[in-house]
């Protein structure tokens, strides 16, 4: 197959774990915007994309889309490759699926989508463009044993195949031990076949994509595959992943 030509990043989110948090040290954006290396965590994500050529970035935004105008304008004026997605109140009440499935008609391949708040090596989607996703498969999340973040995927891995998946597991809360294998998280970047927005039920009414891998892997567990991530990762969901990893507002 082609590589993938679309990657969709979703940018805007409410923050509900960390926004208190951050007003109280009068940071008022979004968690997104934060700088590392003096450049904020969207700039890194959307510069490696470009690097590898993808066509369309799309970026999702129910929140914060004010700042997001300012921001690309001021940085990506004349960038025709950045699309951004502004999803209003309806946005807010329904989130990432929402935004997805009013897009469905600008996703008619294959697609990466990927959080905003997380930074990996460039490596690893410069592979899942390659990759990307084969019939039968619907959906090829990246895993990872090194972060059990409380809000994607914990799967369950054994020659190769996924035997389990659990969305929004605990971090002190281990898998039900039913399959052998080697437990992993899913770091919130996966490929994405078109097919999704047909195959699950109310789709655009999911809580979030985590939940609809779930339930692909409940009706169809040959749909979902899995690439494991060797590399290093930065991970914002709490002030204290703030503080640990020296990001500056």
């Amino acid at each position: 197959m082609k590589n993938i030509n679309t990657i969709v990043i979703a940018v805007g989110g409410q923050g509900r774990r960390i926004s208190n948090d951050l007003r109280k040290r009068r940071i008022t954006a979004s968690k997104v915007f934060l700088k590392l290396n003096g450049k904020p965590i969207l700039s890194h994500l959307i510069d490696m994309s470009l690097a590898l050529n993808f066509q369309r970035v799309f970026l999702l935004s129910s929140y914060y889309e004010y700042e997001l105008h300012s921001y690309l304008k001021e940085n990506y004026s004349n960038n025709r490759r950045i699309i951004p997605i502004y999803g209003g109140k309806a946005g807010r009440i329904w989130g990432v699926p929402w935004l997805l499935f009013s897009i469905r008609q600008k996703l008619q391949k294959p697609f990466i989508y990927s959080d905003g708040n997380i930074l990996y090596n460039q490596g690893i989607l410069k592979k899942m463009k390659g990759v990307g996703v084969l019939r039968p498969t619907l959906a090829n999340i990246v895993l990872s044993v090194k972060d059990l973040a409380p809000t994607h995927s914990r799967a369950i891995l054994h020659r190769g195949s996924i035997q389990e998946i659990n969305a929004r597991l605990p971090q002190n809360k281990k898998m039900s031990g039913r399959y052998k294998g080697q437990q992993y998280c899913s770091i919130g970047l996966m490929v994405l076949s078109e097919s999704i927005f047909s195959f699950i039920p109310r789709f655009a009414q999911k809580k979030d994509l985590d939940f609809v891998v779930s339930d692909i892997f409940k009706f169809q567990k040959d749909s979902i595959k899995g690439t494991i991530y060797y590399g290093n990762w930065l991970a914002v969901h709490t002030i204290q992943d703030i503080d640990k990893l020296g990001i500056k507002s």
